[in-house]
């Protein structure tokens, strides 16, 4: 959904629901969820795993060294211990519970550990928010009707400002991302929904209520199947097209130019109307010129 200031057409009384800061931005995430964008604080995540890691590494020296002392000891008991679980369980019995006690210990941190090692994998997965979010999160926090200074700690300039756009958290990560097109659709949604609110074209636009800012959301699904709709267009024309052409010229010459045309063409517009792979793209560039190589032999012969 792209979002359009519109204002001075829809009321703003929902936001006297909420008090300003914290609530009111939690109930814009909950409305738009592609504004849950949040830190990921990858420097203190790595730091917390490297002192896991090194007090564990201390830990197995120290177990390891226990180990051996007990399991060359004279006391029968005691040699038992990396034997039999039962006597390593009960040696706490015997006042000797050394070895006991760093098993707990590295099991409680070892725990520890692999949460946070999982966690900070799932978070390192977690995409960059899109630009327009971005924008959007910036127009949101520095309006002067709502949010404007309402966020006075540190946190506050987290996602950036209108004034110092760039000036965001770098290592921002956003929980809901919008789902990503090709190029050129994207570059359609982000550029040709707020044009055609502003030339009054917004009744062609599926709408969403107010939100407390008094800003409508647009469904780019319309914006969207145009650009299917044109792809589709394009991507029919451009054999034909090349085949036409190639049937209008007579030298060899010509005909070599005009099948490396075409495959600089249908590679461009690989990359700007698909998500296709380089591998897909060499593949299907080289399988489109054998097709032109092939219609030039059998128009010679």
């Amino acid at each position: 959904m792209t979002s359009v200031d519109t204002t001075s057409r829809a009321s703003s009384n929902a936001s006297q629901n909420k008090p300003k800061g914290y609530p009111m931005l939690a109930a814009q995430i909950e409305k738009r969820p592609e504004l849950a964008m949040f830190r990921r604080f990858g420097g203190l995540n790595a730091e917390n795993l490297l002192y896991l890691q090194a007090e564990l590494v201390l830990l197995e020296d120290e177990l390891r060294k226990q180990q051996a002392e007990d399991h060359s000891s004279s006391v029968e008991a005691k040699a038992k211990y990396a034997l039999n679980w039962y006597h390593l369980r009960n040696s706490r019995n015997n006042g000797d519970s050394k070895q006991l006690d760093l098993v707990h210990r590295i099991r409680e941190t070892l725990w520890q550990y692999n949460e946070a090692l999982i966690q900070q994998s799932r978070v390192l997965s977690y995409p960059e928010p899109d630009q327009y979010d971005l924008k959007y999160m910036q127009r949101f926090l520095h309006s002067q009707e709502h949010m404007d200074l309402c966020l006075l700690g540190p946190d506050a300039t987290i996602w950036g400002s209108l004034s110092e756009p760039h000036s965001h958290s770098a290592d921002l990560a956003s929980l809901c991302p919008r789902k990503k097109e090709d190029p050129f659709s994207n570059w359609v949604v982000d550029n040709a929904i707020t044009k055609l609110v502003r030339c009054g074209c917004s009744c062609f636009l599926r709408s969403s209520r107010a939100d407390m800012r008094g800003i409508i959301g647009y469904e780019d699904v319309k914006v969207m199947r145009i650009t299917y709709w044109m792809t589709s267009v394009i991507a029919s024309l451009l054999p034909i097209g090349s085949i036409v052409i190639l049937y209008k010229a007579h030298s060899t010459a010509a005909r070599l130019g005009i099948i490396a045309a075409f495959n600089m063409l249908v590679s461009l517009c690989l990359s700007a109307f698909t998500n296709a792979k380089r591998v897909e793209v060499f593949a299907i560039t080289a399988a489109f010129a054998a097709v032109q190589v092939v219609f030039v032999s059998a128009d010679k012969s």
